[in-house]
């Protein structure tokens, strides 16, 4: 399983499922209003707290959801 956790401008949205593209759907499913308040994405996919991925800044975490909204990343 993975989760994502969508930082907003004002809030966290965080989604489990069983890849990023299905978490991505469910984000957009529930909050697509929100799609452009996207500040950062925190992944983790393990049991390990220790290992998670952050990608951060408005302009750069934007473009990887896209990349994954797009199939491009997966």
């Amino acid at each position: 399983m993975i989760t994502m956790t969508f930082v907003l401008k004002n809030r966290e949205k965080t989604i489990t499922n069983t890849s990023m593209e299905d978490c991505v759907k469910a984000f957009v499913s529930e909050y697509e209003e929100a799609e452009n308040e996207i500040q950062s994405i925190r992944l983790d996919q393990s049991d390990d707290p220790n290992e998670y991925f952050i990608i951060s800044g408005k302009k750069s975490a934007k473009q990887w959801y896209d990349s994954i909204k797009k199939g491009v990343i997966k």
